[in-house]
C-alpha cells in the first residue's frame, strides 16, 4: 500500500512532468509567434496574459494572505529576477552566441539551483543527485551536438556566453528565493505576484517595440500563440513549479528542467518539422535516465 506522503511525491512527479510538457511546447509556439510579434512585445504580452490568468486561478481556488512587509520586498525581489532580469539576460544572451551554446548554459540551471541551495539553505547534496545531474547534462550536450550546430567558447561570443550563463544563475537563484516564502505563503499567491512583477517590468522594457509596432497587421495566429504561451507556459506552469519546489525542494524539482529540451526536440521535429539526429534520440534517452536517476 502507498504511504499519503509518497503518494504526494507522486502526484507532485505527475504535475512536474506536465508541466515539462508545456515548457517543451513552448519553445516551437514561441518561434512562430516571434515571426510576427516584436521579440520584447511577445514577452510583455504572454506576461500580462499570464498575470490575467494567475489571478482567477488564485481568486477561484484560494484567499489572499496577508503578506507581511518584509515579505513583499523578497517576493518582488523574486519577480523580478525569475521575470524580468532572466527574461532579458536569455533573449539578449541568444542573441549574441550560438544556440548550441545557449542551450548548454542554460541547462546548468538546476546545478546552480542546487550549488545555491546548498549554500544558502545548508541542503546536503547526494552522491545521487550529483550521478544524475552529470547524467542529464551529458544527455543534453549530445541533443545539442546532434544540431549540428558549431558550439564556439570565447570570441566575438563570449558576451553572449557569459549573459546565458548568468540567465542560468538568476533562474537557480529564484528558484531558492521561493523557498522560505513558501513556508507562509501558498504556490499560487507567491506565482502571482512574482508574475506581476514580471509583467510590469517586461512591459515597461517592451514600450519602446510596442509604440512603433503595428498591431493591426499582425495575424490573429502570432496572437493566439502568444496568449496560450502566457496563460499555460508561465500561469498555470509557474504555479506548479512553486508547488514542486515546496512539496519536493528546489533541487529535486529543478532537475526536471533537464526534460524540457528533450521534449522541446521532439515537439518541434513533428510541429516544425525539425531535424532529429539519432545521436540526439541517445541523448534524449540519457537525460530520462539522469533524472530518473536524481529521483532516487
Amino acid at each position: 500500500m502507498t504511504s499519503p506522503g509518497r503518494s504526494s511525491e507522486v502526484r507532485t512527479d505527475v504535475l512536474l512532468l506536465f508541466v515539462v510538457v508545456i515548457w517543451g511546447a513552448n519553445y516551437p509556439a514561441a518561434k512562430y509567434a516571434i515571426e510576427g510579434l516584436n521579440l520584447f512585445v511577445f514577452n510583455s504580452l504572454r506576461y500580462v496574459v499570464a498575470a490575467v490568468v494567475l489571478t482567477g486561478i488564485f481568486f477561484a481556488r484560494s484567499s489572499w494572505r496577508r503578506v507581511e512587509r518584509a515579505d513583499w520586498l523578497k517576493l518582488i525581489r523574486a519577480g523580478v529576477i525569475a521575470n524580468v532580469l532572466y527574461q532579458i539576460m536569455f533573449i539578449i544572451g541568444l542573441n549574441m552566441t550560438t544556440a548550441g551554446n545557449s542551450a548548454i548554459l542554460l541547462a546548468t540551471s538546476p546545478l546552480w539551483t542546487i550549488f545555491i541551495d546548498a549554500r544558502i539553505h545548508k541542503a546536503k547534496i547526494s552522491l545521487m543527485v550529483w550521478l544524475g545531474m552529470a547524467l542529464s547534462l551529458c544527455g543534453i550536450l549530445l541533443i545539442v551536438m546532434g544540431t549540428r550546430m558549431r558550439l564556439e567558447i570565447g570570441g566575438a561570443a563570449l558576451l553572449g556566453d557569459l549573459m546565458c550563463l548568468a540567465a542560468a544563475f538568476l533562474w537557480g537563484f529564484s528558484t531558492n528565493l521561493q523557498k522560505p516564502l513558501l513556508i507562509h505563503y501558498s504556490p499560487t499567491q507567491v506565482a502571482l505576484v512574482m508574475i506581476s512583477a514580471g509583467a510590469i517590468g517586461l512591459s515597461l522594457v517592451a514600450v519602446p517595440s510596442a509604440l512603433t509596432a503595428s498591431w493591426t497587421a499582425v495575424d490573429w495566429r502570432y496572437y493566439l500563440a502568444a496568449i496560450l504561451s502566457g496563460a499555460l507556459s508561465i500561469g498555470i506552469g509557474n504555479v506548479v513549479w512553486s508547488y514542486g519546489v515546496k512539496r519536493l525542494g528546489p533541487g529535486r524539482t529543478a532537475n526536471y528542467s533537464n526534460l524540457v529540451p528533450v521534449l522541446a526536440l521532439v515537439i518541434s521535429y513533428f510541429a516544425l518539422r525539425e531535424s532529429l539526429a539519432p545521436i540526439q534520440l541517445v541523448g534524449a534517452a540519457i537525460t530520462v535516465a539522469g533524472v530518473w536517476l536524481a529521483r532516487r
